[in-house]
């Protein structure tokens, strides 16, 4: 009886693990970004943004969406009191943000379609959309990656995604 309940257990922790190799095999990748030109206007008079990135996953199951983080070029991940940008991601249920000013974005009604970020399904493609909200006119494009945190069949995840930031007209290193 003790041999089968050993087999039972390896049988069972086997499956798991190839479970989890499974569904841990699958992707997120960047399909549409955003960006605007560091002199437009709205840009030099620090008006908060709403920027829109399609966002495609690759692999087996639907995975909830945990978290979504920045990450500077110095590897430090962008905090809420930056001094230079504040960012706030999203995800725009009609999938039709690109660059638009907050006014527009209330006017228009789009800010009403936005869901939290925390436990999205993903289906297949999203929006992914950032409030950005320029604090500092000296800012250069510093960020480099964003890091999606997500659930597969309730196996934690992350993926590293490279992030060319929002803003065109810069040299980046």
């Amino acid at each position: 009886m003790k041999k089968w309940t050993i087999i039972l257990g390896a049988a069972l922790i086997f499956t798991l693990i190839i479970y989890n190799y499974v569904f841990s095999k699958g992707e997120f990748v960047i399909g549409s970004t955003s960006y605007i030109d560091k002199d437009a206007d709205i840009v030099e008079e620090k008006l908060p943004l709403y920027m829109g990135y399609g966002i495609h996953w690759n692999g087996f199951g639907k995975p909830t969406l945990t978290n979504v983080t920045l990450v500077k070029n110095d590897g430090t991940k962008l905090s809420e009191d930056d001094l230079q940008i504040s960012v706030t991601s999203m995800i725009d249920k009609t999938g039709m943000t690109g660059v638009i000013i907050e006014e527009h974005a209330i006017k228009e009604g789009y800010i009403n379609e936005y869901l939290p970020v925390e436990s999205y399904k993903v289906e297949d493609n999203f929006l992914l959309v950032c409030r950005v909200e320029l604090h500092d006119s000296t800012y250069e494009n510093n960020i480099s990656h964003l890091i999606i945190e997500y659930k597969n069949s309730g196996f934690p995840q992350q993926q590293k995604l490279k992030f060319k930031g929002f803003f065109s007209g810069y040299e980046k290193d």
